[in-house]
C-alpha cells in the first residue's frame, strides 16, 4: 500500500468517523516543535549516544508542521503552541530567533528556549520586549534519557522566573529524572515553583511525564491547590493516565498537545512493566524504545492522543464543553492571560 493509499483507505475514514467528531472547530495544540537543519550545532544520529533516545528528522519548519496539521486535522483549523529543539544540540539563538520571526503567522505561538544560565537578565528581557513569545520552554539541560539527577531548580532560576511572573508567562516544563512527576524531589521543585512565582502560568509537559497509570497516581496529589499549574497531553495516549487528571484535578486544567512532528508516525505509545514504548508502522528511523513493524493496522499517533481524551472523558463523566474544551478553549485562557 502506498502513502497516498494509505491515506486514503485508513487515515481519513478513521479521521472523519472516529476523531473529527470529538473535536472543535479549531484545535490548539500547546505542544509542537519546528525547526531548520541549520539550528543544529550537532545533528542527532540514531547510532549515536546522544541521539538514540529520540531520533527525529534533521529538518521540521513551520511548513512542514502546517502540511502535517492539514493532512491530519484536514476539516479543523489548527494553531499552535510552538518552539524548537530544546536539547544541548541545538543553536538557541538560532532557534529562538526563526521561532520570533514565525509568530506572524499568526496560528503560531512561540515559546523561547530559556533556562538557567543561558541568557542574563538584561537579554532575557530585551527578548520578552518584542513580545514575540508567550513564554518559555525550558531547556532541557542533558542529552538522551541522562537526566536522572537532575532538578528543577537546575533547570530554572529567578532570572527566568522573575518575568515569568510579572508577566503572567506560560513556562512549559519538561521535568526531569526517572521517576518523572511521581519522584517526590521532582513534587517538591514544582510545588516551590508555583507558589513561589504564582502568577506565572506553568505547563508540565506529556502530564509531567507519566504515561503510564501507576505514575500519575502517585504523581497527581502533589498538583491539588496549584491552581497556576496545568497538564500537557502530548504523546499521552493512555486514557486512565488521563481520567486519573480529570477526576483529582478537573478537565480544565488538561491542554491538547501533540509534540509533533513525533505523532505524526503511524502507531500507538504503549507500556510495558515500567516504561513506554512506542509501536509504528515502518517508516520512521528505529531509535530507544521505538519498534518498528509492518503488522499492525494503525493510523497517525495524534489519533490515539484524541481518542485517549475521548475515552478518558467518557470515564470520567465530563461535559461535551468540557471535552472540547480541553482541545482548545483551556489552551486559549492561557495565552489570553500572557501580559506581552
Amino acid at each position: 500500500m502506498t502513502e497516498q493509499e494509505r491515506y486514503q483507505r485508513v487515515d481519513l475514514p478513521f479521521y472523519r468517523e472516529e476523531i473529527r467528531p470529538v473535536l472543535p472547530p479549531t484545535v490548539l495544540d500547546f505542544h509542537a516543535h519546528v525547526w531548520s537543519r541549520d539550528h543544529w550545532r550537532k545533528a542527532p544520529a540514531g547510532g549515536s549516544p546522544d541521539g538514540r533516545y529520540m531520533v527525529v528528522e534533521t529538518e521540521y519548519p513551520v511548513e512542514s508542521l502546517a502540511a502535517d496539521a492539514r493532512a491530519i486535522f484536514p476539516d479543523n483549523g489548527y494553531r499552535a503552541v510552538c518552539f524548537g529543539m530544546p536539547t544541548p544540540q541545538a543553536d538557541i539563538e538560532l532557534t529562538n530567533r526563526y521561532l520570533a520571526e514565525a509568530a506572524g503567522t499568526g496560528w503560531l505561538h512561540p515559546l523561547m528556549l530559556a533556562g538557567k544560565g543561558l541568557a542574563s537578565p538584561a537579554e532575557l528581557e530585551r527578548a520578552l520586549a518584542t513580545r514575540a513569545y508567550k513564554g518559555y520552554k525550558v531547556f532541557l539541560n542533558w542529552l538522551g534519557d541522562d537526566y536522572g539527577q537532575c532538578t528543577i531548580e537546575d533547570m530554572l532560576s529567578p532570572v527566568e522566573m522573575g518575568p515569568a511572573g510579572r508577566l503572567r508567562l506560560i513556562v512549559l516544563l519538561h521535568v526531569p529524572r526517572a521517576g518523572r512527576l511521581a519522584d517526590p524531589v521532582i513534587q517538591e521543585g514544582v510545588r516551590a515553583l508555583a507558589q513561589g512565582y504564582p502568577r506565572s502560568q506553568i505547563v508540565l509537559a506529556h502530564c509531567g511525564r507519566c504515561y503510564l497509570p501507576d505514575e500519575m497516581s502517585r504523581a497527581v496529589g502533589c498538583l491539588k491547590g496549584l491552581d497556576n499549574v496545568w497538564l500537557d497531553t502530548a504523546m499521552v495516549m493512555d486514557p486512565t493516565v488521563l481520567q486519573i487528571v480529570m477526576e483529582e484535578l478537573g478537565p480544565a486544567r488538561l491542554l491538547f498537545a501533540t509534540d509533533f512532528p513525533v505523532p505524526a508516525m503511524r502507531g500507538r505509545r504503549v507500556y510495558a512493566l515500567d516504561h513506554w514504548v512506542d509501536l509504528v508502522l515502518p517508516g520512521p528511523e528505529p531509535s530507544a524504545y521505538r519498534v518498528i513493524t509492518p503488522d499492525i493496522r494503525a493510523s497517525f499517533m495524534a489519533y490515539e492522543i484524541v481518542q485517549a481524551i475521548r475515552r478518558a472523558g467518557e470515564r470520567a463523566g465530563i461535559s461535551t464543553g468540557e471535552l472540547e474544551a480541553i482541545f482548545h478553549d483551556n489552551g486559549a485562557r492561557l495565552l489570553e492571560r500572557v501580559e506581552v
